[in-house]
């Protein structure tokens, strides 16, 4: 099984159709605890500046008919950090087996509803993966909800969406959630469930620092100048640090966490690269918050979350009630960041099909 850098599916796109249209469709087996039909797709989206881009993803879709009236619902489902390189696509690690969130999405397609899942942009499709990025994350998620309808035989236009994700999964859930309407307003989007959602990368990323998990400020950083291609984003970079953002940004997540241990100012010319100007406005410009999701949102998180402050969810909770938006608020009990994705699910998917007609 090829993976994607070698593999032709995923070979670059030089004009994508529009966003949520097929290109590329295969039909692909994927063992799961529920039986499933499965497609690996390459659809149109939009990048974080506006341009037609060409995603990857999976949709799943139990093979037992679903319940109750009416077309079968479908959840975009956002991953957690995967990595920067392409190599790293969760529509790979499906269908090898190797998706470390499939329990996850399981309890989804246990409830009888289709499942998207992208890889975002540039994991999969030529990358390094526009990791932080959320305007692009967004787009994905609501894009390959899209694309379901034309390839998933009982998943229509009329489908009920629900959005759902944890971590970076949760981050680009929201976003999804607060373009919507500007983006996507023909979708029958019904709820959003967000977990962990680092909403403030600049807060986090001060949080993360010098510690264990470091490595993610270097790949927000390779991430977002990919995104912006600013060049003003790389130039905080160190030659040295030029060259090892070269190697980062072919990287899977475990490699990056023990490649690149140091603090972000160890690759840098300044002590806190997020204090250049450049930084200030991309970062002010990438905090969840300031649009209203239309839908109901659950946010969850874990008390004293090692990864992404807890009050950085909270935050974001009270920005959305401050703009009207109905918000449902949950503590998870877990360990630490990593494991809350996990426990926090099944009250996720719970409180999903709740909201459901």
């Amino acid at each position: 099984m090829s993976r994607p850098s070698r593999d032709p599916f995923y070979a670059e796109v030089r004009s994508a159709p529009g966003p949520g249209l097929p290109m590329r469709v295969r039909p692909v087996d994927v063992d799961c605890a529920v039986p499933v039909s499965g497609w690996q797709v390459v659809h149109g989206s939009t990048d974080t500046r506006g341009r037609t881009n060409a995603v990857s993803g999976t949709l799943l879709v139990p093979t037992r008919a679903a319940a109750g009236p009416g077309p079968r619902p479908v959840v975009s489902y956002g991953v957690g950090v995967h990595g920067l390189g392409r190599d790293a696509a969760p529509s790979h690690l499906l269908r090898r087996g190797l998706e470390p969130e499939l329990a996850q999405i399981e309890l989804a397609l246990e409830r009888g509803w289709a499942v998207a899942v992208s890889d975002g942009e540039g994991l999969g499709m030529p990358g390094p993966h526009t990791y932080g990025a959320g305007r692009a994350g967004g787009h994905a998620l609501l894009d390959i909800a899209r694309a379901a309808a034309h390839v998933v035989p009982d998943v229509t236009a009329d489908s009920p969406v629900l959005l759902w994700g944890y971590s970076e999964g949760g981050r680009n859930a929201a976003w999804a959630a607060e373009l919507q309407p500007g983006y996507a307003p023909q979708q029958r989007l019904v709820a959003v469930a967000a977990g962990g959602v680092p909403a403030d990368l600049r807060e986090v990323a001060g949080a993360i620092d010098g510690g264990p998990f470091s490595a993610l400020n270097l790949a927000v950083l390779v991430g977002l100048a990919h995104a912006y291609q600013e060049p003003a984003l790389m130039a905080v970079l160190t030659d040295a640090g030029r060259t090892k953002a070269s190697r980062a940004a072919t990287l899977d997540v475990v490699s990056l966490m023990t490649g690149f241990p140091e603090p972000l100012a160890s690759h840098t010319w300044g002590d806190e690269p997020w204090d250049e100007p450049a930084w200030r406005a991309v970062l002010a410009g990438e905090r969840n918050g300031a649009h209203r999701p239309e839908v109901p949102v659950y946010l969850y998180h874990v008390a004293g979350d090692e990864i992404v402050p807890t009050r950085v969810g909270r935050s974001l909770a009270e920005w959305y009630a401050g703009l009207g938006a109905e918000v449902t608020w949950a503590d998870v009990v877990a360990d630490g960041h990593l494991t809350g994705g996990r426990l926090g699910a099944p009250a996720a998917v719970a409180w999903l099909a709740a909201q459901l007609p």
